[in-house]
């Protein structure tokens, strides 16, 4: 026994060594993929950057569309689709079919108990599928099929039993240790002999962060866009904003339009009064009034100071001349308070003077600059009504002899 002891002291050693090699060699593999899963993830972040960082400068439909188009190159799927946070609810921006899902379309809010809340209640990554996921241990994505919470529904086919469905979250941090902000999400979807790989997954959380950058760019620079376009006080369209959608009416398809140019009648007696914030008040409160004569179709718009405008589309000039005076009666009417009841104030009627103008009855069709055109007829228009003793609408009755009312 103790002449066999070399020789197995020499086998027990080979033994270990043969060990320490597979084991070596496992390690030396697995870092190899770790290596090439890291190369991949840096040829992905240079082939991703360049469409993305494009993406941010355009709206956030158009970026929505580009994650889209990017995520389903880079992660293939039979679905993708785009949501964005609004209002405190993920509605659709984009999809890979450009039109939605079964029973979602472009701009509808997701209201359903699936996957799709579950991420955007978490704010986690999440994936679902007829079996449990094939989920690497460092990936941040939640097996709803192992936590059975019943978040099985997508919003195409909506049943585990056919389809692997993938939703990962974008997200923005918000400090202080706070689940971040969602902002938005991608869902994919897949056929349920078609699971998502370990790569796959890893390449879409990837995608998800570089698109959640890219988003809240593009949310950013509409909403500079909208205030830009918004007079802040009124909630109209701001002067240049007006002029460029009337410019765009116009040299559009041909219909009527009218054009009524608004001035406030002794608003700067009101100002000198009550003080410009209440001012601002009454402002806010005639915006309102314009805006809903405009949402019968048209548009409104804040001129400058206490002067407005307002598009009404396919209608008559007789139409357009009594809507004008309906609305300056209603003007009449209201009352305008500049403090509250209890408290004595001079009382200041407010009323409007309107000039009306109509395409093509008074600026025919092929006139040049036919906005501009439109826009001077009814400004002066207006300055007919204020000479004439100010709360009346002033239109030509008849281009041809030029008289007015």
């Amino acid at each position: 026994m103790i002449g066999h002891l070399p020789w197995i002291i020499a086998a027990a050693c080979a033994i270990v060594a043969a060990a320490v090699f597979v084991w070596q060699r496992l390690q030396l593999k697995s870092l190899q993929r770790r290596v090439m899963r890291a190369e991949r993830r840096v040829a992905l972040l240079s082939e991703l950057a360049p469409p993305l960082t494009q993406a941010a400068r355009d709206s956030t439909a158009q970026t929505c569309q580009r994650i889209v188009e990017r995520f389903r190159t880079l992660v293939p799927a039979s679905h993708v689709l785009c949501f964005v946070a609004h209002d405190g609810r993920l509605e659709l921006a984009a999809a890979s079919d450009g039109q939605g899902a079964t029973y979602l379309r472009i701009g509808d809010a997701y209201e359903g108990e699936g996957i799709i809340a579950w991420t955007e209640r978490n704010a986690c990554a999440a994936l679902i599928g007829p079996s449990r996921a094939p989920i690497a241990s460092g990936l941040q994505i939640a097996d709803l099929w192992a936590l059975g919470d019943g978040y099985r529904n997508g919003p195409l086919l909506g049943s585990r039993d056919r389809v692997w469905a993938l939703c990962v979250p974008l997200t923005q941090p918000r400090g202080y240790g706070l689940r971040p902000a969602v902002i938005g999400a991608v869902y994919a979807e897949r056929k349920h002999d078609d699971p998502f790989n370990e790569d796959e997954l890893g390449t879409a959380l990837t995608v998800a962060r570089l698109s959640a950058d890219a988003l809240q760019r593009a949310r950013f620079a509409d909403e500079v866009k909208r205030e830009a376009e918004i007079d802040p006080l009124t909630q109209l369209l701001s002067a240049s904003s007006f002029r460029k959608r009337l410019r765009e009416v116009l040299e559009g398809p041909r219909r009527d339009v009218a054009l009524f140019f608004i001035d406030t009648d002794r608003f700067k007696l009101w100002n000198d009064t009550f003080g410009h914030a209440v001012g601002d008040v009454l402002l806010r409160s005639l915006g309102q009034i314009f805006a809903d004569v405009a949402a019968t179709g048209g548009f409104a718009g804040r001129n400058g100071g206490d002067e407005f405008c307002i598009v009404l589309f396919d209608r008559t000039k007789d139409d357009a001349v009594a809507v004008a005076e309906a609305l300056r009666a209603r003007v009449e009417r209201s009352e305008f308070t500049a403090g509250p009841p209890s408290v004595p104030q001079p009382r200041i009627p407010i009323t409007i003077s309107v000039g009306v103008a109509h395409y093509p009855v008074d600026v025919p069709a092929h006139a040049e600059a036919p906005a501009d055109r439109l826009l001077e007829a009814a400004d002066a228009r207006m300055y007919d009504a204020k000479r004439e003793g100010r709360n009346r609408v002033s239109y030509l009755r008849a281009r041809a002899l030029g008289t007015k009312m």
